[in-house]
C-alpha cells in the first residue's frame, strides 16, 4: 500500500509535472479549485486519473504547458473538503489523498481510480468524462454503453453465484441418490439371505440388483 506522506516529490508526480494536463492528469492551484465534476470525470474514465492540488501551469522553452509547484495548505480542513466532494458524487467516488513535498511547498496528489460502479455523476445529475486535457460531457451513446457494461457485469456476477449454489445442490442430490441406492442394495441383500434357495425370487432380486448397478453407473457418469 502506498504511503500518504512524502517529504519531497514522488517519482509519479515528477512524471506528471513535466507534461501538460491530459487524459490522466489535472492541475489545480488550490484545493478549493477541486469540484465534484473533476472527480466524476476520472471515475468515469477507463484508467482513472490524478489531480495535483497546489500546482499551476507554466510554458517551457518549447511553448508547451507543464506543471509548476506553488504549494497549498495541507491539513484536516483541506482533506475533509476533498472527501466531501468525493462523497457528494453519485455513487460516491473512491479517492486516495497523498501529501507530497511536505518539507518545502506541500501539495496534494489525489488518485481517482476508474470506478467500479460507472457511470458517476454529480449531485446535480451532471455526467462528465476526461478528455485530452479537459472535461467532456458524457454523450447519450457513451452513457448508455456505461450503463449496459455495468448491468452486464452485475448479471454475470449474479449468474456465477447462482451456478455455484446450483452446483452445490446437484452435488448434494448426487450424494442423497448414492446413499438411497446403497440402502436399497443393502435391503435386497438382506432379502436374498432370508429367502435362501428360492430360484424365482433370486432371479427377481438379481434383476433389481442389475438395475441398481446401472443407476449407479449412470450417476457416476453424470447422466
Amino acid at each position: 500500500m502506498e504511503k500518504d506522506l512524502y517529504m519531497t516529490i514522488s517519482s509519479k508526480t515528477k512524471q506528471l509535472l513535466v507534461k501538460q494536463e491530459g487524459f490522466d492528469a489535472d492541475f489545480k492551484m488550490t484545493v478549493k479549485g477541486i469540484q465534484a465534476t473533476d472527480l466524476v470525470t476520472f471515475a468515469n474514465s477507463e484508467n482513472g486519473g490524478t489531480i495535483l492540488a497546489g500546482v499551476g501551469e507554466v510554458e517551457d522553452k518549447n511553448s508547451m504547458q507543464k506543471g509548476r509547484i506553488i504549494g497549498c495548505p495541507v491539513g484536516d480542513k483541506e482533506r475533509l473538503f476533498i472527501l466531501s466532494k468525493a462523497e457528494s458524487c453519485v455513487p460516491p467516488v473512491e479517492v486516495a489523498i497523498i501529501i507530497e513535498n511536505y518539507a518545502r511547498k506541500p501539495i496534494y496528489r489525489i488518485e481517482i481510480p476508474s470506478g467500479k460502479e460507472k457511470p458517476y455523476c454529480t449531485a446535480g445529475g451532471t455526467y462528465k468524462i476526461r478528455g485530452d486535457g479537459r472535461t467532456n460531457t458524457l454523450l447519450p451513446g457513451r452513457l448508455l454503453t456505461l450503463y449496459i457494461e455495468k448491468q452486464s457485469e452485475t448479471f454475470f456476477n449474479r449468474f456465477r453465484e447462482a451456478t455455484k449454489e446450483l452446483g452445490k445442490d446437484i452435488l448434494a442430490s448426487d450424494t442423497l441418490l448414492q446413499n438411497a441406492l446403497n440402502e436399497l442394495r443393502r435391503k435386497v441383500l438382506q432379502i436374498e439371505s432370508a429367502i435362501g434357495s428360492n430360484q424365482n425370487s433370486l432371479e427377481k432380486i438379481e434383476a433389481i440388483d442389475k438395475k441398481i448397478d446401472k443407476l449407479l453407473s449412470l450417476q457416476a457418469k453424470g447422466e
